[in-house]
């Protein structure tokens, strides 16, 4: 009984009670869109939604990795960028692997994604050694200037063109687009890969010492670091690991775009990971968080913006604009909350101490 009202009281029943609502809304909106003759039939049932999550879960491995950033009160605005570098890296190997042939050997796509990883935990690496060794300088100063020499970088190497591979070995990484067939489901393949990782990082941050680590960094750095736990050590090799799942999402990006890579492409993903990741209960002040929150809340942008685009009709830019009012709201409350919880206690407390000095006097 105890375990129920505790989940009651958690972050994770108010996001699916979110979800459930706006689902419920969404539901109602797309029957009255049919009865009224705006729609020629409903568009929002279960299977049309998880068929068409394919593009919203592009930054959910962005996400995982910063999760671990924001669990140390850290935060990291680099990612967006290690991603494209990453995925530029990945092209630039490949052709030269390839050497111009009109089908590249699997080897060389091996070879390539290869290094579109380890760029990945190289740029990552990089952020933990400044954060780490420059502790005067906040991440976010860090990770802007980072952000901006990934980007400079990825221009360096293609520029302005945008490489576009029509040979078969490399339009093989559309398979990381395709749809899994069960029974009479459609699933995005991105969406199982994606929780087979997050159990596992559910697994590490909150069942094993390392995990409680991490987040004990997030409630106190100087204490946790007195108490004997290497800080620098881990927060580096969560740099790295973040910068890692930055090039997982690249890879499933190119897989989702026909195989053609810029320079400036998976700008603004950091915004999203960040977003996920905060309205699943992580915050820049460290400390908490839920890997079970971020992945309803990577849902729940989801739900919003497939309800939004298709029953609604809005743009792109009024549903990016709904998922920050639901950020702002969401971040927001609970704090309101806070503090009225907060004021009412100092009022009981005023109030048995007026008492307690009227009895004395009396």
């Amino acid at each position: 009984m105890q375990k129920v009202k505790s989940f009651l009281k958690s972050w994770e029943f108010f996001l699916i009670l979110l979800l459930v609502v706006m689902c419920a809304v969404f539901k109602v909106a797309d029957s009255v869109n049919v009865a009224s003759g705006v729609s020629r039939k409903s568009v929002f049932y279960f299977a049309n939604v998880l068929r068409s999550m394919r593009p919203y879960f592009l930054y959910s491995f962005m996400t995982l990795g910063m999760m671990l950033i924001l669990a140390m009160g850290d935060i990291d605005i680099s990612v967006g960028a290690i991603g494209t570098l990453s995925v530029v890296t990945l092209g630039v190997v490949y052709n030269k692997l390839a050497g111009g042939a009109e089908e590249g050997s699997p080897m060389a796509l091996v070879a390539a994604l290869a290094v579109c990883l380890l760029v990945g935990a190289l740029c990552g690496a990089l952020n933990g050694f400044l954060v780490t060794r420059f502790k005067e300088l906040f991440p976010m100063i860090i990770t802007l200037a980072t952000q901006l020499f990934f980007r400079g970088f990825s221009y360096l190497l293609i520029g302005g063109e945008t490489l576009t591979f029509k040979d078969p070995t490399f339009k093989s990484l559309s398979n990381l687009n395709q749809l899994l067939k069960i029974g009479e489901l459609q699933i995005p393949i991105s969406i199982p890969i994606y929780l087979a990782l997050a159990v596992v990082f559910y697994i590490w941050l909150h069942q094993t010492g390392n995990g409680r680590k991490i987040f004990a960094i997030g409630t106190n750095s100087a204490a946790t670091y007195y108490s004997g736990v290497r800080v620098d050590r881990i927060k580096f090799w969560c740099f790295v690991i973040a910068g890692f799942m930055s090039a997982v999402t690249g890879i499933f990006f190119v897989g989702n775009s026909s195989s053609s890579v810029k320079a400036d492409i998976m700008d603004g993903y950091h915004m999203y990971a960040i977003a996920a990741a905060v309205l699943g209960g992580f915050s820049t002040d460290g400390g908490k968080g839920s890997v079970i929150g971020a992945t309803i809340s990577l849902v729940i942008f989801g739900v919003v913006k497939f309800g939004l685009g298709n029953i609604f009709s809005f743009p792109d830019s009024a549903v990016n604009l709904s998922v920050g009012v639901i950020l702002i709201l969401s971040v927001l409350g609970p704090n309101l909350l806070e503090d009225a919880q907060n004021r009412r206690k100092v009022r009981l407390r005023r109030a048995e101490t007026a008492k307690l000095n009227a009895a004395k006097a009396a």
